[in-house]
């Protein structure tokens, strides 16, 4: 007998979660970043950064997360996080938004939500942004 797929998490619940997480933005980042590469690597880049002693444990300068025909862009900078959210349809950029990171999250978790739907990719990720 086939396993029914595991529920999706409650959008609501994931953005308190990350809420509770959220209070070092850099740590909080590398880790979100770590989670969405891990789920989705098909559909997330990651530019780590460089430098004499980052070698051995280089962090996550920036992500790009593409569900659907949205792009997410994060990037670290000096402890703050630049974001973006771009929609496009069939590659044609409709709109661009420059957003705080709280809401650069809800958004990339309300897309995830959609995505999820049709991508167990996308499914994952919204499961491991909980736990």
């Amino acid at each position: 007998m086939p396993e029914a797929p595991l529920p999706l998490p409650d959008l609501d619940t994931i953005a308190a979660s990350l809420h509770a997480d959220a209070a070092d933005t850099g740590i909080f980042f590398q880790v979100l970043c770590t989670k969405l590469l891990a789920a989705m690597p098909s559909s997330v880049e990651v530019q780590r950064e460089g430098g004499l002693f980052k070698k051995d444990h280089p962090g996550v300068k920036k992500i790009v997360v593409r569900a659907g025909e949205d792009v997410f862009e994060a990037e670290l900078k000096q402890g703050t996080v630049a974001c973006r959210h771009q929609h496009a349809v069939r590659g044609i950029v409709l709109h661009s938004d420059e957003l705080g990171f709280d809401a650069w999250l809800s958004e990339l978790v309300n897309a995830l939500g959609r995505h999820a739907e049709v991508s167990s990719a996308a499914s994952a990720a919204l499961r491991s942004l909980v736990t």
